[in-house]
């Protein structure tokens, strides 16, 4: 049990703050840096550049780098996680086991748990209200801005709560400079200080007036005089080593909560979470450090390069078409520099201004300036998300195999970071709502079958083009090579293609080219399709064998030769009877 005073716990968490920020301090200028050139929509970490409002991007002559960054966050947001489109199931893993004696449960030995219908119920009823979560919170108005900070600045963190009065879960997304983190022995993020300013107004709104002047004396007054009057909190989330589950206050939840006011120094609420409310992404990151580094960290130095050569070509552009100019003193201010300009002189030779310098050139040339761009677009993976784009740009004409190979080859290249980005950026918050919904009574029921089983969590399966562009290129590379070398073998052995599954093969070609699922047969219509064709084809059978039949007996009291069809059709009992 916590026996310290509320004094000592916001000296604590003032003393941690400290700690982390320590730790932090390193990462600062770097980040700094990749803010003030890529991403300077985002005001810097220095003290200076807090001020809201402020202009950004004064230093930066070159714009390559800041719109292939967003193209990366959008495109990553929209192939993965779109709005518009089903971008996740919910799964199970693992196979269900029963012994001999469970003879009603013995068919589903060895098989999904979540192939049992009551399950796929429960799974799917569950979608639609995870889906319907997503749709009223402002999740998909963020999230490209949560994959772009990760792309740039290398960490995001989310701040994902609820809004019970309006029943919507609300994501935050605060400036790198406000969060400070530490990892768990297993290197996941487990706790974040966040230090920011809150208004009086919005103090009042989360605490009350009463707490408020509980706290200071002079809140009332301040309030009073300017509720927009900022101050700074501390805001700290970490795992609590020490709690009686057994009470149902927030004080003895795992996941401790701390708001700190910083001036004056006091504790302005203690309380918990039932799990984690926050999301700390790292785009890529070193055994060996906590914060993370991203694309923008990578192609910091060409990204120095280009503004460079774009500021150099500026300054030369401007001085070839307004250069610098010299003439004689007594035609100051006479000189008509405008269009359809007069200057009127005496001697052409001896009066007339001329340029002091006649041989500028650009001191970069395009493609030098290009050949730098393309290096900062392939940090940022453009080609991916516009590989059509530049296609019709260029007027080249792709099949649909050639499409699906592309993008298989690209996403492969993202594996690693998709896979990341799944794992660290988007489970937990997938985690996170599941567990909000289940507690405000949104979600169904869970099966008796799933508690018996002991699952405590579900799988998530991400739907999204790019997700599904990696699998579907070894597929479609396995599925290709195989049929050739299959073609090989029954040109040879013909009977050797039996062992190949036509409806199976011509299925997964079908979905590995992008076809609608709802345009393919089930099995029972395949079936009923052959079995339409096969009694077509013996009634036309029939109908050829009658025409044979006559060809064979042009007069009907000819007796028919021995052997024949029509001797043979006569020498039957169609009715089974004896002679």
């Amino acid at each position: 049990m916590d026996t310290r005073t509320d004094k000592q716990k916001a000296d604590d968490v003032v003393k941690m703050k400290g700690y982390l920020a320590t730790i932090r301090q390193p990462y600062e200028n770097m980040v700094d840096e990749v803010i003030k050139y890529i991403n300077h929509s985002r005001r810097t970490i220095k003290e200076k550049d807090t001020v809201k409002g402020l202009q950004t991007g004064k230093d930066v002559y070159d714009g390559t780098a800041m719109s292939a960054s967003n193209l990366l966050g959008d495109g990553v947001h929209g192939y993965m996680c779109s709005q518009s489109m089903h971008w996740f199931d919910f799964m199970i893993p693992g196979k269900m086991n029963y012994p001999r004696s469970s003879r009603n449960m013995r068919g589903w030995a060895g098989k999904r748990l979540d192939e049992y219908p009551e399950v796929k119920i429960w799974l799917n009823d569950s979608e639609d209200v995870q889906y319907d979560a997503l749709n009223r919170s402002n999740f998909y108005s963020i999230n490209p801005t949560y994959v772009r900070e990760g792309a740039t600045v290398g960490t995001a963190t989310y701040f994902i709560e609820e809004d019970e009065g309006a029943g919507r879960i609300v994501f935050t997304l605060p400036h790198f400079r406000e969060c400070y983190i530490a990892e768990n022995q297993y290197g996941q993020v487990d706790t974040v200080y966040r230090v920011y300013k809150l208004t009086l107004r919005q103090m009042v709104q989360m605490w009350g007036m009463e707490r408020m002047e509980e706290l200071d004396r002079g809140f009332k007054r301040a309030y009073g005089s300017n509720p927009y009057v900022e101050r700074e909190v501390i805001h700290a989330v970490y795992p609590r080593s020490d709690y009686d589950y057994t009470k149902l206050n927030g004080a003895n939840r795992p996941v401790a909560r701390m708001w700190v006011m910083v001036s004056p120094l006091k504790l302005i609420e203690e309380t918990g979470y039932w799990d984690p409310p926050t999301v700390t992404w790292r785009w890529r990151k070193n055994s060996d450090e906590l914060y993370g580094r991203s694309p923008g960290w990578d192609v910091y130095t060409d990204v120095m390069t280009a503004n460079q050569q774009g500021r150099s070509n500026l300054i030369a552009g401007q001085k070839m078409v307004e250069g610098p100019m010299v003439g004689p003193s007594d035609l100051r201010g006479q000189v008509m520099t405008g269009p359809n300009g007069w200057t009127w002189v005496d001697n052409m030779e001896k009066q007339m201004p001329r340029p002091l310098n006649d041989k500028i050139q650009l001191p970069y040339a395009k493609d030098s300036q290009d050949r730098t761009d393309n290096k900062i677009r392939e940090h940022f993976h453009v080609d991916f998300f516009l590989m059509l784009y530049q296609a019709a740009f260029k007027q080249v004409q792709l099949t649909a195999t050639q499409v699906i190979g592309m993008q298989g080859e690209q996403a492969a290249v993202l594996g690693t970071r998709i896979g990341n980005f799944q794992s660290e950026g988007l489970d937990p918050i997938m985690d996170r709502v599941f567990n909000i919904e289940s507690r405000a009574g949104r979600m169904p029921e869970v099966p008796d079958i799933v508690r018996e089983h002991g699952i405590n969590r579900i799988e998530i399966d991400y739907l999204g083009p790019l997700a599904q562009a990696q699998k579907k290129l070894f597929r479609v590379q396995s599925m290709r090579a195989g049929l050739e070398m299959a073609g090989g073998v029954a040109a040879v052995i013909p009977n050797s293609v039996d062992v190949i599954n036509g409806d199976k093969t011509m299925k997964e070609a079908l979905e590995l080219s992008g076809f609608p699922l709802s345009c393919i047969r089930d099995d029972d219509e395949v079936a009923a399709v052959r079995q339409m064709r096969a009694q077509a084809q013996m009634e036309q059978t029939a109908i050829q064998n009658a025409v044979d039949l006559g060809k064979a007996a042009p007069g009907a009291g000819k007796k028919p030769e021995e052997g024949s069809p029509l001797d043979a059709m006569m020498k039957e009992d169609p009715l089974g009877s004896a002679e």
